[in-house]
């Protein structure tokens, strides 16, 4: 027993291998986030962070998952805690490892009039973080509301990609957007408007989710490589 024990230990000890993508379903058991419809955002995340990486894999990209299921990653026991809250981001993207890109996965919450998809992004992430998390982030919404469009029919409202200074934080940009590559935060729909709610209810909505998702992944690591400078090689010798 103790032998197993500390081979477990030294297993994860071992630094993460780097992954394409790493994907954060938002929010614990410990802070629920969103509710409405019956729903609650800690378990549709997880369910669309699935869903979001078995697409990925088939598409021969590596993922990692920051949690695998409903509990915190830290020593979360007060989600109005600005410090608890910090951690437990920290802790998110210390699970994610060493990746291309970093995706966080949420559902909205707010007044009942509010509604549709809007995604996140931190601009002071990086000098370049205009460019590249701008970029991840606007090709997540644009796929996210297109998808839901044609595979389910629902005319989502297009709320738009926003610097996370928008959100109205105490301590200003999401902390789990602070990580050193790439990020963007979705939120997917409104839990508490009725109708966003409603169509959540649907499986085929959560495929359109995530196929959206997968696609925003895909266009994006083909603009990053269609940017980057052609490499010059040597002249053919004689």
């Amino acid at each position: 027993m103790l032998f197993t024990w500390l081979i477990g230990l030294a297993l994860l000890a071992q630094p993460l291998q780097p992954v394409d993508v790493a994907l954060d379903p938002g929010h614990s058991r410990v802070d629920v986030g969103a509710v409405g419809g019956g729903l609650r955002e800690y378990q549709l995340t997880l369910d669309l962070a699935q869903r979001v990486r078995a697409r990925l894999e088939q598409a021969h990209l590596t993922v990692r998952l920051t949690r695998t299921d409903d509990l915190a990653l830290s020593d979360y026991t007060d989600p109005n805690s600005t410090p608890q809250i910090q951690a437990e981001q920290e802790a998110r993207i210390a699970a994610a490892g060493p990746s291309r890109i970093y995706v966080s996965l949420h559902f909205n919450g707010g007044p009942a009039n509010l509604r549709g998809t809007e995604t996140y992004f931190n601009p002071d992430r990086a000098p370049d973080a205009v460019s590249t998390d701008g970029l991840l982030a606007a090709l997540l919404q644009a796929h996210v509301v297109a998808a839901l469009a044609d595979e389910v029919g629902y005319a989502a409202v297009d709320r738009g990609v926003k610097s996370d200074l928008l959100a109205g934080k105490s301590y200003g940009h999401f902390f789990g957007l602070r990580g050193p590559y790439p990020s963007a935060l979705v939120e997917n729909l409104f839990l508490s408007n009725a109708n966003d709610a409603a169509v959540l209810r649907d499986d085929a909505t959560l495929d359109a989710l995530a196929d959206g998702c997968v696609q925003g992944v895909l266009e994006y690591f083909a603009a990053a490589a269609a940017a980057r400078p052609a490499v010059d090689l040597p002249p053919p010798s004689d």
